[in-house]
């Protein structure tokens, strides 16, 4: 098992994005240094989800402070709210700027404000992922003397007449993910030869789907290395919140749940439009404004040794990779860097022994 740090704090409002930001670079400097494989950011705007917002360009401000080797995971970037050359263009140059350590995952998103903000409309995302990911792989595929390439999405259109600028690091354009929460994308996903990440899911569950995306795997021209290799950087999601003693932790989770789900519920509201919200549980799965689902599905809560025997429960089921979310639900930053501390103190090294 490999671990990531996954960066994703909530904000209430304009007098703590500062904060949270610094708090989470000097988190996964911490996390990274004292053995964290790599670092996961993910996509969310205006809704308070994601402070920080624009993932390329955290990574690329974290990739120099952070020690060489450690992997770069956007979980996720969403196409469809983004010009696809340009996205193209941004995936190259994260490529170089973490030398190399990069896999970049994609979902079609759906927050309605997220959409609204940016002028799509959350109702065609799959087929406007499908459009702009057809079009990013064909941009980052041409030659300077092909064709013009003429392209266009349900916003915009245009003609690329040389190629993407830069190059990657050491190939055409760094990896592929995609985040889904369904078997159908699991097995979509292992046919491209892509990473699967997934979340919100219990193991039994996860240990069938990580199954059907193995044998799509195997059924490509990837060799038994690289189909190793895209099980070994698959990822699983999960909320964590480590205590010294597990009494209490229970309650104080369910206390940040109740904020989470009264901030996603304002985040919807604010768009007006309940078609919006009923497509958004198709997206996320399991949320907040369920408590019990939310435990039971997304987080990891309790003692060190209750978090190490629940980790295992994930690695029986084939999980080789873990993104975990430390700071979140509003927490103060003693309080993620007191999970955070124990985490590593006395869960992380049960699956770091003896790694040479």
């Amino acid at each position: 098992m490999r671990f990531s740090i996954y960066l994703n704090a909530q904000t209430r409002g304009p007098h703590e994005d500062v904060g949270i930001i610094e708090t989470l670079t000097r988190q996964a400097v911490e996390a990274t240094d004292a053995g964290f494989d790599g670092v996961v950011l993910t996509e969310h705007h205006f809704s308070g989800y994601n402070t920080y917002g624009d993932n390329f360009m955290y990574a690329a401000h974290l990739a120099p402070r952070v020690r060489e080797g450690v992997k770069f995971s956007l979980a996720v970037a969403v196409p469809p709210l983004h010009n696809p050359l340009r996205l193209a263009q941004q995936c190259n140059l994260l490529d170089i700027l973490t030398r190399g350590e990069l896999i970049v995952g994609f979902a079609a998103g759906g927050s309605p404000v997220e959409y609204a903000g940016m002028g799509r409309d959350p109702g065609e995302r799959h087929a406007q992922l499908t459009q702009n990911l057809d079009i990013l792989e064909a941009a980052l595929a041409k030659r300077p003397d092909d064709p013009p390439l003429e392209w266009k999405s349900a916003f915009e259109h245009g003609t690329l007449h040389t190629r993407i600028m830069p190059s990657a690091y050491h190939r055409a354009a760094p990896p592929f993910a995609r985040a889904t929460q369904s078997d159908d994308g699991a097995r979509w996903t292992g046919r491209r030869g892509w990473y699967l990440f997934s979340a919100r899911e219990k193991p039994e569950r996860l240990a069938a789907r990580w199954r059907l995306y193995e044998e799509a795997l195997r059924g490509t021209a990837l060799t038994e290395a690289e189909v190793r290799e895209r099980l070994d950087w698959s990822m699983v999601q999960k909320q964590v919140y480590v205590t010294a003693s597990a009494e209490g932790a229970e309650r104080e989770t369910r206390d940040r749940l109740v904020l989470m789900g009264e901030s996603q519920r304002r985040s919807f509201g604010a768009v007006r439009n309940p078609r919006d919200a009923e497509h958004m549980k198709s997206v996320v799965g399991v949320s907040p404004q369920a408590p019990d689902a939310f435990l039971e599905h997304a987080m990891l809560v309790g003692d060190p040794d209750s978090v190490r025997a629940q980790i295992r429960t994930y690695e029986d089921a084939g999980v080789r990779h873990m993104g975990l979310l430390f700071n979140y639900g509003f927490m103060d930053a003693d309080t993620s860097d007191r999970s955070l501390r124990l985490f590593i103190d006395e869960v992380l090294p049960a699956f770091t022994a003896g790694r040479g």
